[in-house]
């Protein structure tokens, strides 16, 4: 069971939303407390362990039944985010772009297949989502998602989607960061149409022109000279140069090799960007940024229960992960708002912000018990009680 007496404040800003009626809000505190503090974040584990909560069916009826716009909650959700200066996005900041999957057993949940996850390896049954996330130097979180489904459309049009959501909704952030699995021509021209900059890898069999002839980039890697650079304390071989690289155009491609690590293996990324100007430390920087995707979904998943949800009806998942986004955000404000907020904003996932919200919780315990001698037993118990669901 986690803490939760630091997040039940944070609920608060939910009164602030329009898109949820009176009841609907009352619903919306229940369901993301739980997200963050039952030990089981299905619908049945969130009634029966979340106070005031007296009915699993009041809830699933909220997810699947209830008339509430989940366009709008995101949007009110983001609109929330810029109220604190820690959350509040710049044209500075970036876009990620990256799905994940969740793994799950039904044959009838929503858009469940069978899908390669590196992470394994191997093949899983379960749910891809799309996410785009927004990251600078104080924050990352989500601002939108879409389910993937075979046979419908395609992952990178998924993306374009989100891409054409943010530039509506006014995101400002100018640079893009994505993987091999978005780095192609359609997608980089959508990008380039909003006025986008953008930074990905590109796979090692896309070619690149050199020295008059069209050969693959992995190839290329074994003809130049590469120089080490020092980038954040760590070395790297580097070779950079503007380059023709295939169904991309003139773009910025760099090469780079970090240090053998302690198996004795080197990492070699093919990077490019339409960023031409751009020094080869600015591009690393930026790429290595698209790791902070992999803490977000790390946290959702081991702490907010991204892949809990077991309902069958595809518009109550997508609710369910609407509200997930909500729970994450409120973590971020509630942190960014405490008296630790310094400390959590940089603060390397959501896990260890629960903790510091918990110590917080225990000292001021403490001062209360050493403050109040004369307080009895039964009060004492009380306090301890409030900490936890």
């Amino acid at each position: 069971m986690l803490p939760i007496t630091s997040f039940l404040s944070c609920t608060e800003p939910i009164d602030q939303l329009e898109c949820f009626s009176t009841r609907q809000k009352h619903h919306a505190k229940t369901y993301v407390t739980g997200l963050v503090a039952a030990s089981n974040k299905t619908v049945q584990g969130i009634s029966n362990h979340v106070l005031p909560a007296k009915s699993e069916r009041a809830l699933n009826k909220f997810l699947t039944e209830y008339d509430w716009d989940e366009n709008q909650l995101n949007r009110e959700r983001l609109e929330l985010l810029q109220q604190a200066n820690e959350t509040r996005w710049t044209s500075e900041g970036v876009v990620i772009i990256d799905d994940t999957f969740t793994h799950k057993v039904g044959e009838h949940i929503p858009n469940a297949g069978k899908f390669y996850d590196y992470t394994v390896p191997g093949y899983i049954w379960g749910q891809n989502l799309i996410y785009a996330l927004y990251a600078d130097e104080k924050t990352t979180y989500p601002l939108g998602f879409r389910l993937y489904e075979k046979d419908a459309q395609r992952r990178v049009e998924l993306a374009i989607e989100l891409v054409d959501e943010l530039s509506e909704i006014g995101v400002p952030a100018d640079t893009y960061l994505f993987d091999t699995s978005y780095c192609s021509e359609e997608f980089v021209m959508c990008l380039e149409t909003y006025g986008k900059e953008w930074v990905s890898a590109v796979k090692s069999n896309a070619r690149v022109s050199y020295g008059g002839e069209r050969i693959r980039v992995d190839a290329l890697g074994k003809r130049i000279d590469i120089v080490p650079r020092t980038i954040s304390s760590e070395t790297y071989h580097i070779w950079t140069q503007k380059r023709d690289v295939s169904r991309l155009g003139e773009v910025k491609l760099l090469i780079t090799e970090k240090e053998p690590n302690e198996e004795g293996e080197a990492s070699v990324k093919y990077i490019v960007s339409n960023k031409i100007d751009a020094p080869a430390s600015h591009l690393i920087e930026l790429y290595a940024m698209r790791w902070r995707v992999e803490t977000v979904f790390r946290d959702t998943k081991q702490d907010l229960g991204l892949g809990d949800c077991e309902l069958r009806h595809a518009a109550g998942a997508s609710r369910h992960w609407h509200l997930l986004m909500l729970a994450y955000s409120l973590l971020k404000l509630g942190a960014a708002d405490s008296a630790l907020g310094t400390i959590l904003a940089h603060a390397s996932s959501l896990r260890n912000d629960i903790k510091r919200s918990f110590r917080e919780s225990v000292q001021n315990l403490l001062s209360w018990a050493l403050n109040s001698p004369d307080r009895s037993t039964d009060e004492l118990m009380h306090q301890i009680e409030g900490m936890f669901v």
